[in-house]
């Protein structure tokens, strides 16, 4: 192939010389070229996901530190709801020990137990439905059945041994209580 370029280019005197390129020359350059614009390209993909992600971190870090001062404002009005009570409680148990008559200390118990449900009651604690009420196991514990001979008073709460409460719709303590448990009077059949 030199043998056929250099005489091909022999009779030729000294004018302009062509040079003939590889084609595989060009393709490389090509190739280069788009090489150099995918690494611009994922530079800038990698750089908007870093900061994507940066966001993000900066966002659950904001959302948790907020969650904490909610967490913190929630305690602080558990203890203000609660803090008068144990005063009083306090002031009951020292009348007692000071030689305060029984119907006084039941009284200033009374009071300190009216303050603890009203408390309670703010915070958006409500008691179950007890005495009269249909049994229903989600919010009730039987401890017992009693023979009842009215079938109105069938699987009816007859007596509430401990007060069921909840906050909404999660049980915080069921009722315990006796239900009533229908049953032909002997006479009868």
């Amino acid at each position: 192939d030199d043998e056929e370029y250099d005489e091909q280019y022999e009779d030729m005197d000294d004018g302009p010389v062509l040079i003939q390129l590889d084609p595989r020359d060009a393709r490389i350059e090509e190739l280069e070229g788009q090489l150099s614009e995918l690494q611009a390209r994922l530079r800038a993909v990698s750089a908007a996901y870093q900061k994507q992600q940066d966001e993000i971190a900066a966002t659950r870090s904001r959302l948790e530190r907020q969650a904490a001062v909610k967490e913190e404002l929630r305690r602080g009005e558990v203890v203000g709801a609660l803090f008068d009570p144990v005063e009083n409680l306090r002031r009951s148990i020292q009348a007692a020990r000071g030689g305060a008559t029984n119907e006084d200390t039941v009284s200033g118990l009374e009071i300190v137990r009216n303050q603890f449900m009203d408390a309670f009651t703010k915070l958006g604690l409500e008691e179950v439905p007890g005495q009269g009420a249909r049994f229903d196991p989600n919010l009730h514990e039987a401890l017992t059945l009693i023979p009842v001979t009215d079938p109105s008073l069938d699987q009816v709460v007859m007596e509430v041994f401990s007060a069921g409460f909840r906050i909404g719709s999660r049980l915080i303590a069921p009722a315990k209580v006796i239900v009533g448990n229908y049953q032909e009077p002997a006479g009868e059949a």
